[in-house]
């Protein structure tokens, strides 16, 4: 059988290609430096804020109402504050600042321009809080990553025993997003279009341990979890429906708590001051 010919381009041809690629390159190149900059997106602050020692000092009562163009807090402190502009809860990722960091109270309440931010994120919430503490508390901090006991969340063998959101229900509100909280005490919570982070958060306050999503499930859930909390009385006991968290949560969710050590950031408070006046 007589074989196919090779056909081979002429070294001419070669030569043409090479060229006409790469005057094709350089003119990307150099459309590139001649293109202008994006500016960055200025981030969200607060353009008007109120800070006053709370009329009613002590622990509770105390509040967070977010508006539509702000927010107000009653009778909270400065950690609590903090706590809330930089997304971190738990109480063992905290070190540093003053000695009336979580004794002296305070109502504020803060106010950005709504034309900037007509649907303002929590993320913009959160970083117009952040400036707004450094500016009036002069808060100074720094992260410090360190190694700690976690639960992985992952999923278990037979898979999530939970459904996604349905987009007629999914919601959005101004704090939580598109998570709400249909029932909630101890040992039992039910939610509805909620993200695996948002169950991780649920599922450290149950355990005593930052909980890392590890399941690779993005997207909104309705799920429902009813549990025996760890300590609990056997008296106590009694007046819950389901077992261990450990349990439920493979059984009910088709997911699982696995123990691991993971580095975490942790923040200390360098400084600060008493707010300054209104």
């Amino acid at each position: 059988m007589t074989p196919w010919p090779v056909l081979e381009p002429r070294r001419g041809a070669v030569n043409h290609l090479r060229l006409s690629a790469g005057c094709v390159l350089l003119s990307a190149l150099a459309g590139l430096a001649q293109a202008p900059p994006v500016p960055a997106a200025k981030p969200l602050t607060f353009a008007v804020a109120s800070i006053r020692p709370s009329a009613r000092p002590g622990k509770f009562p105390w509040s967070e109402q977010p508006t539509p163009d702000g927010e107000t807090w009653t009778n909270v402190s400065l950690q609590y504050l903090a706590r809330e502009a930089y997304g971190i809860q738990d109480a063992k990722l905290w070190s540093g600042g003053p000695a009336w960091l979580d004794t002296q109270r305070f109502d504020v309440s803060a106010k950005f321009d709504l034309a900037e931010a007509p649907q303002a994120t929590l993320d913009q919430r959160n970083a117009a809080l952040q400036a707004l503490l450094a500016d009036r508390f002069k808060l100074k901090i720094h992260r410090e990553p360190k190694e700690f006991p976690v639960f992985n969340l992952v999923v278990a063998k037979d898979g999530p025993k939970f459904q996604p959101t349905k987009p007629e229900t999914n919601r959005t509100d101004i704090v939580r997003g598109t998570c709400h909280v249909l029932r909630s005490r101890a040992g039992e919570t039910q939610r509805q279009g909620c993200s695996m982070a948002d169950l991780a958060e649920i599922l450290r306050y149950s355990t005593g341990r930052t909980v890392l999503d590890k399941t690779g499930l993005a997207g909104f859930y309705d799920y429902e979890l009813h549990w025996t909390p760890e300590d609990a009385t056997p008296a106590e006991a009694l007046n819950y429906s389901g077992p261990s968290i450990f349990t439920a949560v493979p059984e009910q969710l088709g997911l699982k708590l696995e123990p691991a050590k993971g580095m975490l950031d942790t923040i200390v408070i360098d400084s600060a001051e008493m707010p300054s006046e209104n």
